[in-house]
């Protein structure tokens, strides 16, 4: 099937032809997605110095060090979700507490044991995030925090 849409606007490319088959390539990624996903635990990681991330359970404590350990926890409303951050990395402001440190995001089955997040799992941190962080001025210093209040 030749699905060629003309486009005699564009210079340089008359003819754009649509590979109709992308759907079933997607298909065959979830699934290789799924498969990993069984094998390794996946959480995600966000800190002053990095973007929010997908890393593996195993890297978590190569950027906090306390985590599962000595690490203090937010539940996220609606959801077997959990913030993991460093409670000595809380700055107490006008009243307000803040998250400096790197955090982790993670989901558990609802007895306890840590299971890798889902593609709407990252999408509600995003959105906790986009409400949450603010930006700190000190000394003409920026320092991007989440609000824990």
């Amino acid at each position: 099937m030749n699905n060629t849409i003309p486009f005699h606007s564009a210079p340089h490319a008359p003819q754009i032809t649509v590979d109709v088959n992308i759907l079933s390539m997607l298909k065959q990624a979830a699934s290789c997605l799924t498969e990993m996903a069984s094998e390794n635990i996946y959480l995600a990681a966000i800190g002053p110095d990095m973007e929010l991330t997908i890393i593996v359970e195993e890297d978590a404590p190569s950027i906090l060090p306390c985590f599962d350990e000595e690490d203090a926890l937010i539940a996220v409303k609606g959801a077997p979700l959990f913030i993991s951050y460093n409670p000595a990395q809380v700055l107490k402001l006008a009243g307000k507490q803040y998250l400096t440190g790197p955090v982790i995001f993670y989901r558990t089955d609802g007895h306890s044991t840590i299971v890798s997040l889902t593609v709407e799992d990252i999408y509600r941190f995003q959105t906790y995030l986009e409400s949450h962080s603010t930006t700190l001025m000190a000394d003409g210093q920026k320092l991007t925090c989440i609000c824990i209040d």
